[in-house]
Parts: structure tokens; sequence; C-alpha cells
């Protein structure tokens, strides 16, 4: 698709039409001219494609979506950017992250879909010299900037920027989400709180009006992480949750919409539970099941039980159980005098 001299009119308005109607048609048709490859499509990417379009529409007010790792969640998000732009050249976003290196991969990847002769063949978009850079960059209209894309950590500076713009009706940008808290940082309350503070107090008064939609996308990481604070009533407004887990069953896949439950493959490997893998291309059933005991990932990476259970599964588990409880230990910067000590060993050994 580099040359258009010879593409019929009709062919590219209908194209047009779709790509900002459609948002998994628009990720599909700038995915491979930027990869070389066809975007790789699940049952999934249908149901959190249809879920943004729902936002787009203003038939989700703030949504919360919930997916294992390496889902494909950022490359939607990335083409949200890109097709918001599409629709109207002054949409505003603000991208936050606990990375500052994903935050700004993203934006640089927007802002490429945007500057591609694919993109400026169907909406000639100005880019504006002064503010072209990664982690920030804006759009012209009649010699004005307009559109803006900012993107930033969580612990980086938002003061000043604003998502949406009150110049237009619609959707007009978005406050996205994407994984607010470090997976190393979960087990900290200091850590947690503060990511949740940032969203209601900082992130939230972003909004250039109060429609302006959230969209938090990440894997769970906690029963206190930033996905329980918004959905127990912390952060206003009204919020739509969709949990995709790793491994699904036929209770899960009955709770899906019914356009979606139809992509649902059910001819394939199940356990004796009778569960499978949400995406078998990528996860075998086998190495999920692996993961579940406690392995390695594909990366070499320990994966606990509770973390398969909180990344993978969307279902965190409070620590402690019912016999030992996280909360009945301390913490000390100076130890107390000891009245007496007990050791219970449990050796695994035979007597």
């Amino acid at each position: 698709m580099n040359s258009r001299a010879n593409i019929d009119p009709v062919k590219i308005k209908a194209k047009r039409i779709k790509c900002e109607d459609e948002h998994l048609f628009f990720t599909r048709a700038f995915f491979k001219p930027r990869m070389g490859f066809k975007f790789s499509v699940n049952w999934h990417h249908e149901y959190i494609a249809w879920a943004i379009d729902e936002v787009i529409a203003g038939r989700i007010d703030n949504l919360v979506i919930n997916v294992p790792p390496g889902s494909g969640k950022t490359e939607l998000l990335t083409n949200l950017i890109a097709r918001g732009i599409a629709r109207n050249q002054r949409s505003r976003f603000l991208y936050l992250s606990f990375s500052q290196s994903l935050v700004e991969d993203v934006s640089s990847t927007a802002r490429n879909i945007v500057k591609s002769e694919d993109f400026q063949g169907l909406w000639p978009v100005k880019i504006s010299t002064s503010t072209d850079a990664k982690a920030s960059w804006k759009t012209t209209v009649d010699g004005y900037e307009a559109g803006h894309v900012y993107s930033a950590s969580m612990g980086g500076q938002v003061t000043g920027r604003r998502a949406g713009t009150l110049a237009d009706t619609g959707f007009t940008g978005a406050i996205i989400l994407d994984d607010p808290l470090k997976p190393e940082d979960a087990f900290s309350k200091t850590a947690r709180n503060k990511a949740n503070r940032k969203i209601l107090n900082t992130v939230n008064s972003r909004k250039a009006k109060s429609s302006t939609p959230i969209i938090l996308i990440m894997q769970r990481l906690h029963v206190e992480d930033p996905t329980n604070f918004v959905m127990t009533g912390n952060v206003p407004g009204n919020w739509h949750q969709i949990s995709i887990p790793a491994l699904i069953d036929d209770a899960y896949i009955n709770t899906l919409p019914e356009h979606i439950r139809r992509k649902v493959p059910r001819n394939v490997e199940r356990d004796e539970k009778g569960r499978q893998s949400y995406w078998p291309l990528k996860e075998s059933l086998q190495s999920l099941l692996q993961l579940e005991k406690g392995g390695q990932d594909k990366d070499g990476a320990t994966v606990s039980r509770y973390t398969f259970s909180s990344q993978y599964q969307q279902a965190p588990k409070k620590l402690g159980g019912d016999l030992v409880k996280a909360e009945w230990f301390g913490r000390y910067i100076k130890l107390p005098v000891l009245k007496w000590r007990a050791i219970w060993v449990d050796t695994a050994q035979k007597t």
C-alpha cells in the first residue's frame, strides 16, 4: 500500500470509515505495514476491541481491562491513540504507566503510525514541528496546535496536562493507565497506596470534562491493587470491567457477550477440570498448568502459584491463608528484646 495513484477513491473512503468505526479493523490495518506480518487475532482481542469501541461510542464511561502478561493489550491501546487522532485531530491523550520506557515506546509508535504514508493517505494529519518528541507530540489544525499525546511514568509530572477537549462533542481522547503499578511493588502497601492516590487525586483531575474516559488495563497483582481500588468505588464515575484469565472454562465462557462467546474455540485441549488455554497459539495448556504449579515462564522468570493466580488468572488471593497470617509478622527497625524463642521445622522427611 505504498502508492495510491490507482486506488479507487470509493475503496479509500470505505476503508477510512471502517477504520474509524472498528478498532480491531484499524489495528490490523496498521499492524502489518509496520511489522511486516499480520496481527494474530484471538477472541480476547475482539473482546477488548469491542469494549474500546463501546468507550468511543460513549456507551461505556470508564473501562477496566484485566489480562495475562503478553496478551497484546499495549498494541491495542497504541492504536487507540492513532485512531483517536484519525477520528478527531484535536483529540488529547494522557498515557501513563509505571514504566517510562513503555510509555515513550507507545507514544512514539502511535506518532509513527500517524506519520506513515498509509495513515496520511486516509487522514492528512499534521504533526507540530515545535512539539514532536517521543513522550510528547501535538497535531496542528488550521495552523494552531490542537491535539496532544503526552506520556509519563506514574511518578512523573502531569500537572497542566489534560485528556479530552471542550472544543468538540463525542470522543476527544482518554486517560490511559497501562500497568500503573510495578509488579515488584505489589507487596508494598506504601507503593500500592501511592499508585491508588495518584489515580484518585491527580489522574482523575486531568480530564478536560467529566465525560472524558479513563481506561485502566493491567494484570492483577494484589487484592489492594489499582483495579480493586477503582472497582470498589474509590474513583468517581461508572466503571465497566472485563477480566480475561489465562485458563478458562465453560462457566467463564458463558459469561461473555454472545458475539464474543461464539469466537472462543471449543475443540481444543482441556484439563481434567474442563479448562483450556485462553490463547492456545501463544500459551499451550500444558505450559499454563506447569506455571499454575509454580514454574518458569517462557523468559525463564520464576512464577509462583500466587503470581499465577494474580497475574494470569486475574484472581489475587490474600496472602497468609487461614492458618498462618502475614499480618502476624511485623517489620522492625530496632529489634525488641526477646522474651522467648520457638522454632518449628517441617523437614519433609520421614521419621
